[in-house]
């Protein structure tokens, strides 16, 4: 298990007030991969990632077939070039307030974070490309097991 850092931590809030653009990828029990950007993100405790979900299909369905993903961020002239990689999972809205998973409990972490939009709107983004109306089914959570660079002169070694 391997534990956020707190400049990692930080870089996990950045743009705006909704949190850091990051790309989540999952990939199907036959190896098709699936790459998105999402915007709501935050850490949660130590050791975990929490992004929105709202428009997941092809997520929903690979992380049905296959429970792991890896988040990147980039920012190469800050030196933020990680990519973290755990087991992966959506908690939908109407999952019980107690169910676990890896440690998270449904009911703290939707009350929280269950409304994403209302809570920290994107102001940020221009009203010609923001969505009409933004739509959260529930949040995607990965427990961070590993974190690997891909600064240029490490690329791909795990640095935690």
């Amino acid at each position: 298990m391997a534990k956020l850092t707190e400049e990692m931590k930080t870089v996990l809030k950045v743009v705006g007030k909704g949190g850091a653009v990051v790309h989540l990828t999952t990939c199907s029990a036959d190896g098709e991969p699936n790459i998105v950007g999402e915007r709501f993100v935050t850490h949660y405790k130590d050791e975990y990632i929490l992004i929105a979900e709202m428009y997941a299909q092809k997520t929903k369905v690979n992380l049905n077939e296959n429970p792991v993903g890896c988040i990147s961020i980039a920012n190469p002239v800050r030196g933020h070039t990680w990519v973290f990689r755990g087991p992966c999972t959506i908690i939908r809205h109407d999952a019980p307030d107690n169910y676990q998973w890896y440690g998270i409990k449904a009911g703290e972490v939707l009350e929280e974070w269950g409304n994403w939009a209302e809570k920290e709107p994107p102001d940020e983004v221009p009203p010609d490309i923001r969505p009409p109306k933004l739509v959260q089914r529930g949040l995607i959570a990965l427990k961070v097991d590993e974190v690997y660079s891909w600064a240029p002169e490490e690329a791909g070694r795990k640095i935690l």
